[in-house]
Formats: structure tokens, sequence, C-alpha cells
């Protein structure tokens, strides 16, 4: 995402709404059905399990059929490939929805869009006999999660009110660990059988995404249909700071938030192996429990803490917590010397990211620069999560190679400030509390 300084800059869009109007947080006049929102968090889940399973198993297994030796070559070739695509296409299928004008609505054809991605980039990676066709059935997977995440957040900005958003919130940002939780106990029982570590989870993240688009029902957009110009062709990846600050400060929020979480998340392995001395043998029973103390733990305060600040009426103060917590996770975890002390840390980690996760998008809904159309601004919030991955990346050799070496503590305890940071910027925002 790139920040325009121009204060000249015009609307980016048809529908775009000045600083100092009215957010719109009505309810719709198209009643929600009975049973809505679980089948929105069901999709959101079942599309995160099929991309966590193949980013944390099957890809890995299939690279390591398809290249041998080279299998970490091979993945990583893919990995690269999808993070570009997913940077440019969350965004992109955002302003394609928000813009689009069939009878069926602008979210529903995009969530059948999503299964039908599944459908295919499932069975593709199964039967994938090359490196290409095993990088396009990556991509295929990454697409239909892409379609669920920028679906799901825009039903979530247009179909509730603000005032019950936290628990619906605080749902679908967990939805990925969630659905990583769900990939890494249906592999269990399978060992490396392909089809059922591959199939099962598609075919969750299929019936999930067809039985949300069965029940949504929308209006069909009568905004009228303009031509794309160019001007928001460039649009579709940046939104001006000075037009729309909030919008800006919470963008740089959770970037700096998530760095906190990728220099564990990304790291972990390593630090495992080399500081905390455990064998390879021992280490995907030990990721395994990080999860589900991860998971667990945000799931237990995140809807809790999400219908209390739709109670309160209140976001930020929640926020600033949240990465407090979060960071004394970092410290915690820098100094562990054993794993139990580790889990510690991790386990303190979780508690601060379900109550960030219970109410940071809920906030993020509040300041859209286009709440007429949402789906692309959503989208590019998506980003922020993703981004993290390069930036920890590019930091990470240079902080490690602080004092001795192997200097994970800094690497860890560098996480902790930027999540300080992103949770004292948040209160600057002025269009939510």
């Amino acid at each position: 995402m790139t920040l325009s300084s121009d204060p000249t800059s015009v609307s980016r869009a048809p529908g775009s709404r000045p600083l100092d109007a009215p957010p719109l947080d009505a309810a719709p006049a198209t009643p929600l059905p009975r049973g809505f929102v679980p089948l929105l968090v069901l999709a959101a889940v079942g599309a995160g399990a099929a991309q966590m399973s193949a980013a944390l198993l099957t890809l890995q297994l299939k690279a390591t059929e398809l290249a041998g030796d080279d299998a970490t070559t091979v993945f990583s070739l893919s990995n690269g490939i999808a993070a570009v695509f997913t940077v440019l296409a969350l965004p992109t299928l955002g302003v394609m929805s928000d813009r689009s004008r069939s009878r069926f609505g602008r979210r529903r054809p995009y969530v059948v869009a999503g299964a039908v991605s599944f459908a295919i980039g499932g069975p593709l990676l199964i039967t994938a006999t090359s490196v290409p066709v095993f990088v396009v059935a990556h991509l295929f997977i990454t697409l239909g999660f892409i379609a669920t995440l920028v679906t799901t957040m825009a039903v979530l900005a247009e179909r509730l009110p603000a005032d019950r958003r936290g628990p619906t919130a605080a749902f679908l940002s967990l939805a990925t660990p969630m659905g990583a939780l769900l990939g890494m106990a249906v592999a269990q029982p399978f060992g490396a059988d392909l089809r059922p570590l591959v199939g099962i989870p598609t075919a969750l993240a299929v019936i999930a995404l067809l039985l949300l688009a069965a029940v949504l029902r929308e209006q069909r957009s009568t905004q009228p249909r303009t031509p794309l110009r160019l001007r928001e062709v460039v649009d579709v990846f940046w939104v001006n700071p000075l037009r729309f600050p909030d919008f800006a400060l919470v963008f740089t929020s959770r970037l700096l938030v998530f760095c906190g979480v990728a220099a564990l998340n990304g790291y972990q392995v390593f630090y495992l192996l080399q500081r905390i001395g455990l064998e390879p043998a021992q280490l995907s029973g030990a990721i395994l429990l990080t999860v589900v103390v991860n998971c667990g733990l945000s799931l237990l305060v995140a809807p809790a803490i999400g219908k209390l600040s739709d109670r309160l009426g209140v976001r930020r103060p929640f926020i600033l917590v949240a990465a407090l917590v979060l960071a004394a996770g970092l410290v915690v975890a820098s100094t562990a010397t054993s794993f139990p002390s580790y889990l510690v840390g991790c386990a303190v980690l979780a508690l601060g990211q379900g109550v960030y996760f219970a109410v940071e998008l809920a906030l993020a809904t509040q300041v859209l620069p286009d709440p007429d159309n949402p789906a692309k601004d959503m989208a590019l919030i998506k980003v922020a999560d993703n981004l993290p991955v390069a930036f920890v990346a590019a930091a990470a050799p240079v902080l490690l190679a602080i004092g001795s070496g192997d200097n994970y503590s800094a690497l860890f305890l560098a996480g902790a400030a930027c999540a300080v940071v992103g949770g004292v910027l948040i209160q600057f925002v002025r269009g939510a509390r």
C-alpha cells in the first residue's frame, strides 16, 4: 500500500465520503436470515482450514514428492509467487466486488468463486506431476482464500450495525488460526496421504462457502456503473493519509502489531531447535501444542471482549491493552530457557492477540474511506497482515547478528517494540472511540 501525501487528492471512487461524513452504521434494510452469522464464520474457518493445511503441511509434502532434495527451493518459489499474488489480488478482488452490479449481488458471486477456486486447487494439488502445475494449484487455493477474506469482511461491514460487530469480527479475525488448528487435527490420523489431507479441508471450505452463498441475500446495487479510470486503478493500492488519516493509522498500527506476531511465528522453529534445544523429532508435537494454546486462549477471550467492547462502545483502549500484553508475551518468550517457559510466553501473546482480534477489525469497519464500497478497503487492511512477513524477514538477519549471533532476544524484543508502537498509534484515531 502506498500512502499519498497530496492534500488536494480527490475522492478515490464514486461514493467516497469525506472525513467529516457520518459513517453508514445503520442496519441494512434486508434482515439477516437466522443462522447467517455462524455460516459466515464457518465459511471463513473452512477457507482457513484449506489454506493453512496447505501452508503448514500438504504443500511441503507435495514439494518433497515432486522435487526430493530440492523441495525447499520449490516450496520457497511457490510461496514467493503466492505472496506477491496475495498482495496484488486482495485489493483488486475487493474493488471488483465493490463495482459488481450482478443481479445476484456484489458479494455472492465472489463467495461462489472462492468455492470454485478451492474445488480446482485441491484436486490439482493432489494430482500435480510437475512444479508448474504445483504452483498453479497453490495459486488456486490462495485465490479461494482471498475471495473468502474479501467477501466475509465486506459482509461484516455492510450487514451488521457498528454496535453488533465485535463478536463476529473476533471470530472472523480468528478464522485463520482456527482453520490452522482444524487442518492440523485432520492431519493426525492420515500420515502423509495427500488425498484426505487435502481433500477433507477442501471439501469443508467448498461446502461452507456454498452454504453461505445459499443464504446470502443481497439487494442489487443501485449505484450507477461508471468507467474505471486509470487513476482509480492506481488508487486500488493506496489511500491518502491526509484525507483519510484514521484509515492510515489503523493500517499502520495493524502492520506494526503483526510485525511482532511475525517475529515469533516466523522464527519459532529455529528458536526451539537452537535456543531451547528440542530435537527435530519433537518439533511437530511442540508446534501443534503452541497452535492449540494460541487458538484456545484467543478463542476464550476474543468473543467476550468483543461483546464487552460493543456494550461500552469503545475500541481503542482495548487495542492498547492488547498490544501491551502481546508485547509482554514476546518479552517472556525472548528470555525462555525451556519449552514450558517458552509456552508461557506463547500463552501471554495469545491472550493479547485474542483481545486485539476482538476489537481491531470492528474498529477498522468504522473508519473506512468509502463505507458504500467496503470490500477494497477491508482487503487493504488484510494486506497489513501479509507485509510484516517480508519486513521481518528483511530485518531478522541484522537483529540476529547482534552480539555473538543467533540473537533471538533482539528479534523478539524488536517485535515487542513494534507491537507497543502499534497500540499507541491507534489512540490517535478520531473516527471511532
